[in-house]
């Protein structure tokens, strides 16, 4: 993982005490959500903020700009812009880019071929590299990292787990 990436999930993680990486506004995990409606569109196109209230908690959130570099692409095309940029670079190993995309090889190719750490280390390094030019450097919309959840969501949510301590196997 890139130090960029891993600074701001290390960030996100601090930022609460749960223990998803990436939470809903109720500070609750994103399983059963749905992605695109309630978080992709409006990161994508921007939204006004939404005031919390007795029967409107779970809506609240803070004004988000719009991303015009994202303008009407599905979160899919991230996955897309990946794969480019990795190809892009012209000296990672074709085993590499593909195992990262989660594709195998077919063929005697994907039969012998594996990837290394060194391989790793070359994506990791491009990718820094690439974030550092492309992104911040070229002055594009960076999130502020972590928003806060709103102080009267904090601990609206309780966690899914009892607090007991868990049993460690040898």
């Amino acid at each position: 993982m890139p130090p960029f990436l891993h600074e701001m999930h290390e960030a996100l993680l601090e930022s609460h005490e749960k223990p998803w990486t990436f939470l809903s506004v109720m500070g609750k995990p994103l399983l059963g959500t749905d992605f695109d409606r309630d978080y992709w569109y409006p990161i994508r196109d921007g939204a006004e903020k939404r005031d919390s209230g007795p029967r409107y908690a779970r809506w609240a959130r803070p004004a988000m700009p719009a991303v015009p570099e994202m303008a009407e692409q599905e979160i899919y095309r991230l996955r897309h812009w990946h794969k480019a940029k990795l190809d892009e670079s012209g000296d990672i190993p074709r085993v590499a880019v593909e195992a990262r995309m989660g594709h195998e090889l077919p063929g005697v190719e994907g039969v012998y071929s594996e990837v290394t750490v060194a391989m790793e280390e070359r994506i990791v390094e491009y990718l820094q590299r690439v974030w550092e030019k492309e992104v911040v450097g070229a002055g594009l919309w960076t999130p502020p990292f972590p928003m806060p959840l709103p102080d009267d969501l904090r601990d609206a949510a309780p966690s899914l787990f009892s607090g007991l301590p868990s049993l460690e196997y040898e």
